[in-house]
């Protein structure tokens, strides 16, 4: 997992999954990197087959962080299995789902 920022924008990438396993070290990772300046986290999310609970933990308190400076998340390049699962959570309502 590694990060770059683009102007306003912080995008992680590289993601293979996001479960109990490395959620933890997500919301770290992403926490440390987030500047004041930051008004957007994009999350590359075609390398992510899977997701559970924990990983939308960590996708949830992103949003929080984010909401907090008025910024949002933008999860992009969903797998088709993924997108379903988050749109059965109603998650799509405070996420950016970007193809």
């Amino acid at each position: 997992m590694k990060t770059e920022t683009i102007d306003t924008v912080l995008r992680v990438l590289d993601l293979q999954q996001l479960s109990g396993t490395n959620s933890a070290y997500f919301k770290e990772l992403v926490r440390a990197r987030l500047n004041p300046e930051h008004l957007a986290v994009e999350v590359d999310c075609s390398k992510i087959a899977f997701i559970d609970s924990e990983g939308l933990g960590a996708l949830v308190a992103l949003y929080k962080d984010l909401k907090s400076r008025e910024g949002i998340v933008r999860l992009l390049n969903l797998q088709p299995a993924v997108r379903q699962f988050l749109e059965l959570v109603q998650l799509q309502k405070i996420f950016e789902m970007v193809p």
